[in-house]
């Protein structure tokens, strides 16, 4: 059954403005289903370099390809896998100068392969498709994002699901291949699809050798265990026996396949002590549970700072597909000034910033409200709302120092019921 994706929409307008458009994200998030969807839906041809007579004809003689290809619009899976096309798409549609000649799918983001970068800046954009939210899965056609800033959040009817079910969907993630499977089907095929990662896809991005996949396999497993911790890039080298800066390569070599993003710190123009450290998230915490192999019992009852920081994984990867159709570009932060912090700090281009605080109990207490107070004080007009997200099951109303928050159960995320 084909579930309707939320940036369908976008990548349609964008198609009538541009001459290329590329839908980026991690492997089996959709792409190929969504590409093939929207061909059939503007009679766009479609063709996919995993076909290997494709892929040869292609490398071989790139520009003709290209140029054929341009007789009609279509779509081309799959691009990173044939970069030698880039410079011919960019003397095709330069020549023909025509909007939505070109529908491209990526695994690797294509926006820090410099090649493609370069050559296609000024005729290409992007859009990223990440895994199922909950949203789609539910066919929920609102948008968290924009719930928050206009605050109409306060009134959403939510699925109400029982705290143990919440568990277990943030297991399972949004990956679509892993919907309505057996725990151990699930478990097996994330195993296939880290090792494919580690296996195939690294090379796209950089050439590494036997010895560097098995660095950053373990590099992968440990940041599992640090997501929505600070990244402590010293800490990782000693652990690894590695240099600093082979660290941060590493990571950025993560992030352009789409398995995690760091998260960079929020900056006021009042406060003095934020800290500068990113933050780690992952883009699915199905994923994250595989790696460091935990289950809704063990999260619940003995590993409750790893429920945590799943929880804020969760909340964060749920945002972060709501972002890419949200009304208003808004781009995701955390805060930290000495020992007050805010986990999550949503911007909109025009300095608009919403604030959120994660608690993976389902009880509140004032005092954790003392980060978004801080926030809002060094902020100004600039903060638009506060909210506390909880494993409660009420939209609630609290306040501190003269600050009027909302405490949000974390369910809103699954959708509306």
């Amino acid at each position: 059954m084909y579930i309707s994706r939320s940036i369908t929409p976008i990548v349609f307008e964008l198609l009538d403005d541009f001459r290329i458009v590329s839908i980026n994200g991690p492997r089996q998030s959709g792409k190929t289903t969504l590409s093939k969807e929207i061909a059939k839906q503007r009679g766009m041809e479609y063709y996919t370099f995993d076909n290997d007579a494709t892929c040869l004809t292609a490398k071989n003689n790139p520009i003709n390809f290209i140029r054929q290809l341009s007789k009609s619009p279509c779509v081309i899976d799959e691009i990173q896998l044939v970069p030698e096309v880039i410079s011919a798409l960019k003397i095709v549609v330069d020549e023909k100068n025509e909007t939505g000649m070109f529908l491209l799918t990526g695994s690797a983001d294509l926006f820090k392969m410099s090649a493609i970068r370069e050559s296609l800046a000024g005729r290409m954009v992007g859009v990223s498709l990440f895994p199922l939210s909950y949203f789609e899965l539910n066919n929920t056609q609102k948008n968290m994002v924009d719930m928050l800033f206009n605050q109409k959040i306060t009134s959403f009817k939510f699925i109400k699901k029982e705290y143990e079910s919440m568990v277990e969907q943030m297991i399972i993630g949004g990956y679509p291949s892993v919907q309505g499977k057996s725990v151990r089907s699930q478990e097996s095929w994330f195993e296939s699809y880290i090792e494919a990662r580690i296996e195939k896809d690294l090379s796209l991005v950089k050439k590494v050798s036997r010895e560097n996949k098995s660095e950053i396999n373990k590099l992968l497993r440990i940041l599992a265990t640090m997501t929505s911790n600070l990244l402590k890039y010293s800490s990782l080298s000693k652990h690894l026996s590695i240099k600093d800066t082979t660290v941060k390569s590493d990571i950025e070599i993560l992030e352009a396949l789409f398995l995690l993003k760091r998260i960079n710190p929020y900056f006021t123009n009042r406060g003095k002590r934020e800290v500068k450290t990113p933050k780690i998230q992952f883009i699915d915490t199905g994923l994250v549970a595989n790696l460091v192999g935990v289950d809704t019992h063990s999260l619940i009852v003995s590993q409750r700072e790893m429920l945590g920081n799943l929880v804020e994984n969760f909340i964060y990867a749920e945002l972060l597909k709501h972002t890419t159709y949200s009304k208003k570009s808004t781009k995701i932060y955390h805060y930290r000034d000495g020992d007050f912090e805010v986990d999550l700090v949503l911007e909109q281009k025009n300095g608009n910033i919403v604030a959120i605080e994660v608690k993976a109990s389902s009880t509140l207490k004032t005092e954790y409200l003392r980060g978004l107070v801080r926030l809002a004080q060094n902020t100004g007009d600039n903060f638009k709302a506060g909210y506390i997200f909880y494993g409660g099951d009420e939209i609630l109303p609290m306040s501190r120092d003269g600050y009027d928050f909302w405490a949000i159960p974390f369910g809103v995320l699954f959708g509306e019921e």
